[in-house]
Order: structure tokens, then C-alpha cells, then sequence
């Protein structure tokens, strides 16, 4: 009976991880992006992508063709990313070593699980693109992306159907009840008196 008990919690647990997460990319085309000020500041290109609430992003890979305005550096360009609050932002720069104004093109991947970021309730990832130094006065762009993609690796947060939750739900109570009642010595089935 216990072994019975034991697969039935296993098959329980199972069920209870297939209705969890899904993971997917979310690719964001950079085209006509600014970078016009420090993060933060007002004139930035700014966008907000649903991904879903409670996403984690795991991952990011970038393929981006970057133009800065002499004297502007291409390093200084940078993409920003995190909550819709932009009070968690993570910072990348495709190229921090490439010390040039003009035209560069940059590619390459983070892995960004170890750091958990995650996106609100409102499913809202925030991307600001920026310049690390400012060069020219407030309000002139330093530097634009030309063309290229960001691809987000995102793991859904888990959101099962009522219907499948209910079912685990009850799986999960029928196997606490029969643990109760086996730990109680209590026998499976009664019979009457004389049959």
C-alpha cells in the first residue's frame, strides 16, 4: 500500500511540474532606437513589451549593427532592460571595448538566469536605450541603432487552467487523506459483520 501511496504522490508532483513554466524567445527589433541621454533621462528611446506576468528572463543574445555621432563612442551605447518600474534595470553595452565614433556591428549572448530578473505583475519589460556619457548638449541624439535584434530567452510564469489546478489540487488531497489514514492504522475498507 505505502509503494501505491508513494507513486501516487509521485505522479502528483509530476502533474503539479508539467503545468508549470514555458519558455520561449522574445525578439525586439532595435531599428530607429536613440540614444540620445544618460538612462533615465527624459528622450530616450524607450519601449514596453508584454511578456507575460512574473516572466523571468534567462537569457539575452544580441545581433545589432550601432552608429555614434563623433564624438560619441560606440561603448557608450547601451540598452537597458528590467521592470516596467525600471527600478531593477540591467545594463549592456554591445561593445564596451570599441573606443570609435561611426558604425560597428556586435554580437553575443548573456546568461542572465544566475541573476533572476523577473518582470511584475503587469508583464511589462522595460527597454531603454541610452549613452553612458553625455557629449553633445541635452536632447541631441548621440548615437542610433541602425538595425538588428534582442532576443530575450523568457520562462513564463506557470499559469494553470482552473480545471487542471482543481484536479491536482484533488490528487494532492486524496493522497494526504490516504497517508493519514494508513499512518492511523485505520483499515481501507469495512466490512459487516458477517459477509
Amino acid at each position: 500500500m505505502k509503494k501505491q501511496l508513494h507513486r501516487l504522490a509521485a505522479t502528483a508532483a509530476f502533474v503539479l511540474a508539467t503545468l508549470g513554466a514555458q519558455a520561449a524567445p522574445v525578439v525586439v527589433d532595435v531599428s530607429g532606437a536613440q540614444s540620445i541621454n544618460l538612462l533615465g533621462e527624459a528622450g530616450n528611446t524607450v519601449w514596453l513589451i508584454d511578456i507575460g506576468a512574473h516572466s523571468r528572463l534567462n537569457g539575452l543574445d544580441w545581433n545589432v549593427t550601432l552608429e555614434a555621432f563623433a564624438p560619441s563612442l560606440l561603448s557608450e551605447m547601451q540598452v537597458s532592460f528590467g521592470s516596467a518600474s525600471g527600478l531593477d534595470l540591467l545594463t549592456l553595452a554591445p561593445d564596451i571595448a570599441d573606443g570609435l565614433s561611426g558604425a560597428g556591428r556586435y554580437a553575443g549572448s548573456q546568461d542572465l538566469a544566475p541573476l533572476g530578473v523577473t518582470v511584475g505583475a503587469d508583464g511589462l519589460l522595460r527597454i531603454e536605450f541610452s549613452d553612458e556619457f553625455k557629449d553633445f548638449a541635452v536632447g541631441t541624439a548621440e548615437g542610433h541603432w541602425l538595425n538588428g535584434t534582442l532576443t530575450f530567452d523568457v520562462t513564463a510564469a506557470a499559469v494553470p487552467e482552473p480545471a487542471s489546478a482543481a484536479l491536482v489540487a484533488l490528487g494532492v488531497g486524496v493522497v494526504g487523506w490516504q497517508l493519514r489514514r494508513t499512518r492511523r492504522g485505520l483499515p481501507h475498507t469495512t466490512r459487516a459483520p458477517g459477509k
